[in-house]
């Protein structure tokens, strides 16, 4: 990557007392908001970037505020809540160090400049029986994501702000034909269980938010309350 430049951010809210994924990316920034700066830095944060409180309100705006703000070419960003990223081949195994994960990171980063892909991003489930493959070229989002900004075309929706990253894939698929998704590669996640997750989040607005993906999808997003699973239904 002599030519291009790799920015490594970790999005955090109310979580100064549950610092996980800093122990996976020792050399990364962590957003937060200018509120909240004081308690991270209190936690051991050095490298802090405090956004300003209103310009971000919610998941959606805090990861755009990053991609429009951010001074690299490639900009990666993690979820705050991983214990482990993990290489998924017939079982689960952990990354032993985090000179391998950050190696990962950057080999997505070059293979994204290579092949001009817009969008990356690991599984948002690890399931062994779920592996069919290294890469693939559509699906859902997980914890751990790139942009390559020179190519990246997705712009934010506030009508579907609890499945931003469904849409943004969407987009993606739509303008620039392909995402990339290194499948081999998942995280293990305390999704929603502390202070910054959505647990809290009202039933109504998360319905909302997947009949509004229906209408403006169609017959390419669907679905499952019974699984709680959305599926992206582009064939590649």
């Amino acid at each position: 990557m002599a030519d291009a430049t790799l920015g490594v951010y970790v999005m955090s809210y109310k979580r100064a007392d549950a610092i996980l994924t800093l122990d996976l990316l020792p050399d990364s920034t962590y957003v937060v908001r200018e509120s909240e700066a004081d308690e991270y830095r209190n936690a051991g944060i050095t490298r802090l970037w405090a956004m300003p409180d209103d310009e971000v309100g919610n998941a959606i705006r805090t990861y755009w505020y990053i991609i429009d703000n951010a001074k690299e070419d490639i900009v990666f960003v993690a979820d705050d809540d991983i214990k482990s990223l993990n290489y998924r081949l017939d079982r689960s195994t952990k990354i032993p160090d985090t000179d391998t994960i950050m190696a990962e990171i950057e080999r997505i980063a070059q293979i994204m400049l290579d092949l001009r892909i817009g969008y990356a991003a690991i599984d948002a489930t690890g399931v062994p029986y779920g592996y069919d493959g290294e890469f693939a070229f559509k699906g859902t989002s997980g914890s751990c994501k790139w942009v390559n900004k020179e190519i990246f075309k997705a712009r934010p929706d506030e009508r579907v702000k609890f499945n931003y990253d469904l849409d943004l894939i969407l987009q993606e698929l739509m303008i620039n034909r392909i995402v990339l998704k290194p499948r081999y590669i998942i995280g293990v996640d305390m999704q929603d269980v502390n202070k910054g997750g959505d647990s809290m989040k009202l039933r109504q607005n998360q319905l909302d938010s997947i009949m509004n993906m229906r209408r403006k999808w169609g017959k390419y997003f669907s679905y499952n309350f019974n699984n709680n699973r959305p599926y992206i239904r582009v064939d590649r």
